[in-house]
């Protein structure tokens, strides 16, 4: 959530005194669903798209691969790996473990 925080796409609803930022189930979810490209189906992107979509580097996006934090849903014959834009949105939740 950070990123998207510091990118201006996410606003936290509360601040607490000790720095912790709070948001809304609802702005959760709509920027969630933002990130779906298309609504009826979710499009295949490159391991270099899902970096930038998730605000990380190629290398840590394949560290999180191999961690099993994140799984593509197709790798080419050639063993290039594609990623559904929607199923990366759930990612975010979990940015800081990548």
């Amino acid at each position: 959530m950070a990123r998207a925080v510091g990118r201006g796409l996410l606003r936290a609803a509360m601040i607490t005194p000790g720095g912790h930022r709070r948001f809304s189930e609802a702005d959760v979810e709509a920027y969630a669903l933002s990130l779906q490209d298309e609504p009826d189906g979710a499009r295949l992107i490159t391991t270099g798209e899902a970096a930038r979509l998730l605000g990380v580097s190629q290398p840590t996006l394949n560290r999180a691969v191999r961690r099993g934090l994140l799984h593509p849903t197709l790798t080419t014959p050639g063993g290039h790996r594609r990623f559904d834009s929607a199923e990366l949105s759930a990612a975010l939740y979990f940015e800081d473990e990548i």
